[in-house]
């Protein structure tokens, strides 16, 4: 009887081990499969490193880097992006304000300067005069760049070419607006020489997504 009474408890002990296992199994089965969805990353400085809360999810190749993520899965709270190039170094770190849900691609721009770059040759030349350029890179193309409230030209390809008299009187502020974006207007306090060019980045952000202040 004793011996019959053993192997009903270890037959026990089995069938809870097995059923213990299982669901494991079952509850990884689940965190591994989820939901997906995907963070799209847009930078002009290719090469740049990106990261979710301090893991590497890889670099910026051709303006954009595609990210999936689990919906199920905790959120990532915070992206880095990181350009370490050619001895130029910039690092921004921002919070991940909206997480996307299945099957949704939430496209995210990130504000790192590239190396600057030779000034594009189909830029069209002053008449007369010493010349510079801005050049103005912004994240909505077809976006309106204006000098000191003068047109100079829409944003394609993420950049706009603007060529200036550097014997002239300097522009002092810098207007971006695009519809259903908010206006950016800053400052221009950098000014090319003659046959000098002059960066400026421009990131302009959906209305809808600007916080509201109480």
């Amino acid at each position: 009887m004793q011996r019959y009474t053993n192997l009903l408890k270890l037959c026990i002990v089995i069938l809870i081990v097995a059923c213990g296992c299982g669901a494991a199994s079952a509850s990884t089965s689940s965190i591994i499969g989820g939901d997906q969805a995907w963070y799209v990353f847009h930078c002009h400085a290719d090469g740049t490193e990106i990261s979710l809360d301090n893991e590497v999810k890889g670099v910026i190749i051709d303006g954009e880097l595609s990210v999936p993520i689990y919906t199920t899965g905790t959120p990532y709270t915070s992206y880095t992006a990181t350009y370490d190039q050619e001895g130029f170094h910039q690092s921004v770190t921002r919070p991940l304000t909206k997480v996307p849900v299945k099957g949704e691609i939430m496209d995210i721009y990130v504000d790192i300067s590239p190396v600057p770059t030779p000034h594009p040759t189909y830029a069209p030349k002053p008449v007369g005069g010493d010349q510079g350029w801005y050049d103005i890179y912004c994240n909505v193309p077809g976006a309106t760049v204006s000098f000191d409230g003068e047109v100079k030209g829409v944003i394609s390809d993420n950049v706009l070419v603007v060529p200036v008299y550097t014997t002239g009187t300097p522009y002092k502020m810098i207007t971006v607006s695009a519809p259903d974006y908010v206006t950016v207007t800053e400052p221009i306090d950098q000014h090319p020489g003659n046959g000098e060019t002059v960066d400026l980045y421009i990131t302009l952000n959906r209305e809808n997504d600007i916080p509201m202040v109480s």
